[in-house]
């Protein structure tokens, strides 16, 4: 499905529309015209993973509770489970409307890049 950012993803403020793609399970790919990204479902490794948006984002991006799913850049590395999640900035995305942006999650203490071997076995780390 194609997406229009409305919020950039950060280093990327040229690239304004995306393909979203579901690989399996909790792992999607995001790509652009000249970028490409690796996603996943933060849910699926952690439950305690909470945050809420401004108002003016909410609005801008049209969310609601039936339309909103949330998806972490994940930077793929060898073996898998050394890959780093990037909690801090989710991309957030409207799958009604087909818009979506990366929000920077400066309130919460949430990491740039939190291996996956951190949460093996435990679904409620921060």
């Amino acid at each position: 499905m194609k997406y229009r950012a409305i919020y950039p993803i950060l280093g990327f403020e040229d690239e304004k529309e995306y393909e979203l793609l579901h690989i399996e399970g909790p792992f999607y790919k995001l790509e652009g015209s000249n970028v490409s990204f690796t996603l996943m479902n933060p849910f699926f490794i952690r439950s305690d993973y909470d945050f809420e948006l401004d108002d003016n984002i909410t609005q801008k991006l049209e969310l609601n509770e039936k339309n909103v799913i949330v998806l972490n850049i994940l930077t793929p590395q060898k073996p898998f489970e050394k890959s780093t999640v990037n909690f801090a900035a989710p991309l957030i995305f409207n799958n009604e409307k087909k818009v979506f942006g990366q929000i920077v999650l400066d309130k919460y203490n949430y990491s740039l890049a939190r291996e996956l071997t951190d949460f093996l076995g435990e679904k409620n780390e921060n």
